[in-house]
């Protein structure tokens, strides 16, 4: 059936950060994931092969800088779990990210040796089991990226995932909390979601009438997706 399909896409989605100190980077082991609308959150995706430690290492030094920059709150890193990404998630107060983007390209585009992809979102639609969405050092998160194709219309797709979040979670016992995050400039809408184990989002491949060929977003969106290990929260 397609409904177990929408489960795990609908789980593999977006989304940012935080609440904070300004001016002093502080190691902590939680960060609320931050909903209001005077919040920006910024994805930053470093592609990885065999140098994922070594860039994992530079994005944690480097991170920590941004609470020098005018509006930074939180953020947190997470590396994927196949070894192919390190990931950013940052979390901006205000509309203008005219610092975060003047200092990106003196600082994020000189991480990696292969350029990082970089996107603002904001937060439209969250589902939680019990308590409010936020990253603690150890989660297993399954970031989500569908790319809008030509002439598709974000909004409608946004639309269709969030009619499908409740029904998610009332499926799916291993899933603790789904946040879905349009980007700013319409070509992305991210998908956060939080799991218990890689074995309970395995499980939903196992289910009867679950059909990996029928994908919802299909005319709407190409879909790149993993799973992640948060490894450090910044305040």
């Amino acid at each position: 059936m397609r409904k177990f399909h929408k489960i795990a896409a609908i789980a593999l989605l977006v989304l940012g950060v935080l609440t904070g100190m300004p001016n002093i980077a502080k190691a902590d082991t939680s960060i609320p994931l931050d909903t209001t609308n005077e919040v920006v959150n910024v994805v930053t995706v470093y592609p990885t092969t065999s140098n994922q430690a070594k860039v994992l290492s530079e994005v944690s030094q480097t991170e920590p800088t941004f609470s020098k920059t005018p509006g930074f709150q939180d953020s947190a890193i997470l590396k994927a779990q196949d070894g192919t990404q390190v990931i950013a998630l940052s979390q901006w107060q205000g509309k203008d990210l005219s610092s975060f983007q003047s200092y990106a390209k003196e600082h994020v585009l000189n991480v990696s040796t292969q350029t990082p992809q970089t996107f603002a979102c904001k937060v439209q639609h969250t589902e939680t089991r019990t308590t409010s969405p936020s990253f603690n050092q150890g989660d297993v998160i399954m970031l989500s990226q569908f790319k809008m194709k030509p002439g598709q219309d974000q909004s409608e797709l946004a639309t269709i995932v969030t009619q499908e979040m409740p029904s998610v979670l009332q499926m799916t016992p291993g899933l603790q909390w789904a946040a879905m995050c349009p980007s700013t400039d319409q070509s992305t809408i991210a998908l956060l979601a939080r799991w218990n184990s890689r074995e309970d989002f395995e499980s939903l491949g196992q289910q009867p009438g679950f059909d990996k060929e029928t994908n919802y977003w299909q005319t709407y969106a190409d879909n790149e997706h993993g799973l992640y290990d948060v490894v450090k929260i910044i305040r």
